[in-house]
């Protein structure tokens, strides 16, 4: 993730592909092509054409299998409603503010803006889940529903309890400081999870395994996130629960 680059190295197929301008064949023997031509190296080929094949179908299969229930799915028993920054790009947080941003001006963010900003702010913040489909469904062009709502409500927010991944995707701010350059324009510094200048993610990550520590004990992937959890104080612990609140309340 780069400020003021919206695309990347990312293709732009999703919505010729989900509107069906685009058959998921010819983009495959298309990429195909370009491997045997020596255009394009096998490592870069081979996980695009994986995406296509693999991820893209396995998602319409959960669809087909899980509907209508997944709806009403809320695994983590998120209650807590949308940001409004969601609409309007407003906020502090250099990493929310840019892909909204992105978002309202092109209708487009790549998967890891999706599942690692705004849909990890929401699940951290512990927002509906049926709210954040509907923002997701709202705002993406290639936003159609079998594909949506299984990355949105599965994988994105866990609100079905695994079945379609196998833990959630909770990181603090620091994972955004490695995947990008927005955190060297923030205010809030991403190791810090108390204090004014403490990052939002961090603070949320921290009080989301706090609250979910029950439901998730019985998940071995997120042993050694509980792990470190039960390392801080009873003091630490008050006072990342104070900012999460009060983060909650209104967020920056």
């Amino acid at each position: 993730m780069w400020d003021g680059e919206p695309f990347l190295f990312h293709s732009r197929l999703s919505a010729a592909l989900n509107l069906k301008l685009l058959h998921p064949m010819e983009v495959v023997r298309a990429a195909e092509e370009a491997y045997r031509s020596g255009h394009a190296p096998l490592p870069a080929v081979e996980g695009f054409i994986r995406q296509i094949l693999g991820w893209r179908e396995y998602v319409r299969g959960l669809y087909h299998l899980w509907m209508p229930d997944w709806l009403s799915w809320n695994a983590l028993n998120a209650h807590r409603p949308l940001p409004e920054f969601y609409w309007t790009g407003e906020t502090e947080m250099r990493c929310l503010k840019a892909t909204v941003g992105q978002t309202l001006r092109h209708g487009y963010a790549h998967h890891i803006q999706r599942l690692m900003v705004t849909g990890l702010f929401a699940l951290l913040l512990g927002v509906r889940p049926i709210e954040v489909h509907r923002w997701f469904l709202a705002i993406y062009v290639d936003a159609v529903e079998w594909v949506e709502l299984p990355n949105t409500l599965g994988m994105s927010q866990f609100a079905d309890g695994g079945r379609m991944a196998t833990k959630p995707y909770a990181a603090t701010g620091r994972y955004i400081q490695r995947m990008s350059n927005h955190c060297a324009s923030c205010r809030f510094r991403p190791e810090r999870a108390t204090g004014e200048d403490a990052c939002p993610f961090t603070a949320l990550y921290w009080h989301f395994l706090e609250r979910n520590e029950a439901r998730l004990a019985g998940n071995p992937r997120m042993r050694p996130a509980l792990t470190n959890l039960r390392r801080l104080s009873p003091d630490d612990r008050a006072a990342i629960r104070r900012k999460a609140e009060r983060i909650a309340q209104g967020p920056p």
